[in-house]
């Protein structure tokens, strides 16, 4: 199944932005030091870029344009990097200890019936989208209660 580089770009960071920032979950989850520096990425290198082009051509003048164009759009191109990573990393099925923690918490949920239509909870293989989706879904329900 191929989606094209928009979809899987949204993908991305959707599976970014529905991460939790809870420092707690640094200890549990690997993921989440790749979510904090997706996130880090995408606020600060835009801005990053913008200055490895302007300072160069400041300072030495257009003599070197193609060095800091170069620059540039490397540093440009890393928030596109880490929203393909983050994208490929949301479809990755669930190791199988976690898939089976997964599976454990999405039982409790729903014996208590308090799953918003919004959350669709997949038991059948789990994917790192749904353990964030789950994630979210239990600190947005405790925050609500």
């Amino acid at each position: 199944m191929n989606i094209s580089l928009a979809q899987q770009l949204k993908q991305g960071k959707d599976y970014i932005v529905l991460w939790p920032t809870r420092p707690e979950l640094s200890q549990f989850f690997q993921e989440y030091r790749a979510i904090l520096i997706s996130r880090f990425v995408l606020k600060y290198c835009p801005p990053l870029a913008l200055f490895a082009l302007i300072l160069p051509l400041m300072t030495f003048g257009v003599d070197k344009l193609s060095i800091a164009l170069v620059y540039a759009i490397f540093i440009a191109s890393m928030p596109i990097q880490a929203l393909l990573f983050m994208s490929k990393k949301a479809k990755q099925k669930l190791p199988l200890t976690l898939a089976s923690w997964y599976k454990q918490a999405v039982d409790k949920i729903s014996q208590h019936a308090t799953a918003t239509v919004e959350y669709s909870f997949s038991i059948k293989n789990p994917t790192y989208n749904d353990l964030a989706k789950l994630l979210h879904y239990s600190y947005t329900a405790n925050k609500n209660h």
